[in-house]
């Protein structure tokens, strides 16, 4: 019998410990950055509790979390205070202020996880209309270079797969900015009033981005970094997605509450579906099922069957509902309502609303997960 205890055990001690990684995994904290508190609230997903807030500094304005491949590191927009505040995930902890340009907005983690690209909503100065897009190296925390695009109000931030262009949605200019992440040189290609947001083809060939101020989708060819494709959608195109198996192309039209569905062979819109007002990010499963769409001034949340371009279901959530993500594992959608102090918890499968977190902070804004 003692031969056979032993191993017996560790089998049991073994698949308990893989168990407990696999729910790290699945059910990691979440980050979210809450405006009005100058905080970060830090949510243990499987009990849907705050169990901490991290402060990022007095009249921080906090509005942008970016974390690194490894989840360990969080890097935070402090736009009123021109910083970027620097969190240990881990220990959920304040570990370093990195001093940035006015007003820093958008953050984008290279692919190979070494660098922090951050986008800024203001100019240099008020004799100079151009805005800098820096560069931060992740492990120094250091600023590594500044590069300077023509405006103000740079949006959207992606890098292609490679890592080797960062495409930037430049909203006043109206166009998108290519920058090379070797050489920094940029490349201008104009697409239309008020570029706002960006999507990538899955095999990276195109880049579709949204022109706010007007009614049309622009598609740019990655290999020429030319705009192919111009398609009239609903007005004031907000976000974009791409559907995994990049047959289709979703766009919220904010003022007029309808997603436009477009077949990225034909390029041309083949449904228009009503969501809500005010309807402006969405995030398409990984499946490519589903569609998720935040309506802001309705509170609720759509979920879109991609078979058949019609709503499943209208989810009430907070009031106005801004930045939406799934769950590492798919299963849950997390939705900061933006002018609450609460984060709604959505049920993938059944597409029910099942947990509301109270007490996270005055106005939470962006969404991260960490470990």
């Amino acid at each position: 019998m003692k031969t056979y205890r032993l191993p017996l055990l560790s089998i049991i001690f073994a698949f308990a410990f893989a168990s407990s990684a696999l729910a790290q995994i699945d059910l990691p904290n979440l980050f979210v950055p809450v405006r009005y508190t100058d905080e970060v609230a830090v949510i243990n997903t499987s009990t849907n509790q705050v169990i901490t807030q991290i402060p990022v500094g007095v009249g921080a304005y906090p509005i942008r979390i970016a974390t690194t491949n490894d989840r360990l590191k969080a890097f935070i927009s402090d736009n009123h205070t021109s910083s970027i505040s620097v969190l240990d995930t881990v220990a959920k902890t304040n570990i370093a202020t990195i001093p940035v340009a006015r007003e820093p907005g958008e953050t984008t983690i290279t692919p190979d996880g070494s660098q922090l690209w951050v986008v800024h909503q203001l100019p240099v100065d008020q004799f100079h209309n151009q805005s800098p897009v820096e560069v931060i190296d992740t492990a120094t925390n250091l600023v590594i270079t500044t590069v300077y695009i023509p405006g103000k109000g740079a949006k959207a931030l992606k890098f292609t797969q490679d890592g080797l262009f960062a495409y930037i949605a430049n909203n006043t200019a109206g166009e998108v900015d290519v920058i090379d992440t070797t050489t920094y040189q940029v490349n201008r290609i104009p697409t239309g009033p008020g570029c706002r947001r960006l999507a990538f083809s899955p095999a990276g060939d195109r880049c579709y981005a949204t022109d706010n101020y007007g009614s049309n989708l622009s598609v740019i060819d990655t290999a020429t970094q030319r705009v192919i494709a111009t398609i009239t959608v609903g007005v004031a195109p907000f976000d974009v997605g791409v559907t995994p198996n990049g047959q289709e192309v979703y766009v919220t039209n904010q003022h007029d509450g309808t997603v436009s569905v477009i077949n990225t062979t034909t390029l041309a819109v083949i449904a228009t579906i009503p969501t809500g007002m005010l309807c402006q990010q969405l995030v398409i499963t990984p499946d490519g099922t589903k569609v998720f769409v935040q309506n802001g001034f309705s509170d609720t949340v759509s979920a879109i069957d991609t078979a058949t371009h019609t709503v499943l279901a209208t989810l009430p959530v907070g009031h106005r509902p801004w930045t939406i993500a799934l769950s590492l594992n798919n299963q849950k959608l997390y939705v900061c309502n933006g002018h609450d102090t609460t984060v709604s918890v959505i049920d993938v499968p059944s597409l029910t609303v099942s947990a509301t977190v109270a007490n996270v902070g005055s106005g939470p804004w962006d969404i991260a997960f960490g470990p």
